[in-house]
């Protein structure tokens, strides 16, 4: 792409450097670095809808109005006050760049900050109301697993096209099943509202033991208010998962978390089938991604072992999971 007219939209002193950066998986982020300072250009693949775009940064502006001990992106207008401009046909933003490092998933300081740092940008994003209109609208719920693939797809066939033993194929067609068959009774039964949806360690800077910036808010949203939780305890384990040391992992996480936030008995009790439903979220989104020529067979196969690595581990300890939610606050 040519950046050249990127000083059309945005009034920033030159002469603009523009730096490649990785970062996001559907999206084409480059550093800028200028005079007046650094900022991040996010780049928005055509298979992202404008609409999603301005919910999300609309999300973004209206937490810049409240008080969180971090940072998140603050969309920079364009020269006539809008938060995103088409160049060359494609969507991009602008918002400062935000330093700092991803935390490390067996420093448990770190990992209970990150847990305290969730549940205050929960809190702040149940007060954010948004009118959702045809100019503005947010991804689906985790629940809606057609629109999270973009379409109608069949998994059996998608699975049969990648190299994975009958065994796997046969585990994820089942957890993909089962959830279908389980998600709407959550949907009937917990609490929701608008929560973040991809809170990982890529998305989250540290300095020390202090979350210092939440970034990458893509697939914010309403949904249920646990999903986040049950998310980041599905992530911050990596590379833990079955050798013993995830449990005082998953117990930072959630210490943090539930002295900041209260969740009700019934959304810890739910935590398991949670995991299960944003796991299978995503396997439609990526299934859909791969049908559609976006993603390779390499990448889909890595998104799946890490559902198998999870799911395995869930069957195992799905009820000690919910027990040791039930003692941390």
């Amino acid at each position: 792409m040519n950046w050249d007219g990127l000083r059309e939209y945005w009034s920033i002193p030159g002469p603009w450097s523009v730096l490649p950066i990785s970062q996001g998986v559907t999206n084409l982020t480059k550093a800028i670095e200028t005079p007046a300072g650094s900022y991040i250009l996010r780049a928005y693949r055509g298979d992202r809808a404008v609409q999603q775009i301005r919910y999300e940064l609309g999300v973004l502006r209206t937490l810049q109005e409240k008080t969180l001990p971090f940072q998140v992106p603050a969309p920079i207008p364009t020269v006539t006050g809008e938060l995103l401009a088409v160049l060359a046909g494609t969507v991009v933003s602008l918002t400062p760049r935000l330093s700092g490092s991803q935390p490390q998933n067996d420093d448990l300081e770190q990992t209970y900050a990150a847990g305290r740092a969730l549940a205050e940008l929960v809190k702040a994003l149940e007060e954010i109301r948004l009118e959702v209109a045809s100019e503005a609208a947010p991804f689906p719920s985790s629940g809606d697993f057609e629109a999270w693939a973009g379409g109608s797809i069949l998994p059996a066939n998608l699975l049969r096209e990648l190299p994975l033993a009958k065994a796997e194929q046969e585990q994820i067609l089942m957890l993909m099943e089962e959830t279908q068959v389980s998600a709407p009774t959550l949907y009937r039964s917990l609490p929701q509202q608008i929560i973040h949806r991809d809170y990982d360690q890529s998305n989250i800077l540290m300095e020390g033991n202090s979350v210092i910036g939440v970034l990458d808010f893509e697939f914010c949203g309403p949904d249920l208010r646990v999903l986040d939780l049950a998310y980041a305890l599905s992530q911050w384990p990596s590379g833990l998962w079955n050798t013993g040391q995830e449990w005082p992992v998953i117990d930072a996480f959630g210490r943090g978390y539930l002295q900041q936030q209260g969740l009700t008995a019934p959304e810890l009790e739910a935590l398991p089938l949670v995991f299960h439903l944003r796991a299978t979220a995503s396997l439609f989104f990526h299934l859909g991604r791969f049908a559609q020529g976006v993603e390779t067979p390499e990448e889909i196969l890595e998104r799946i072992q890490e559902a198998l690595v999870t799911e395995n581990w869930l069957q195992l300890h799905a009820d000690e999971l919910v027990k040791h939610a039930h003692g941390w606050p």
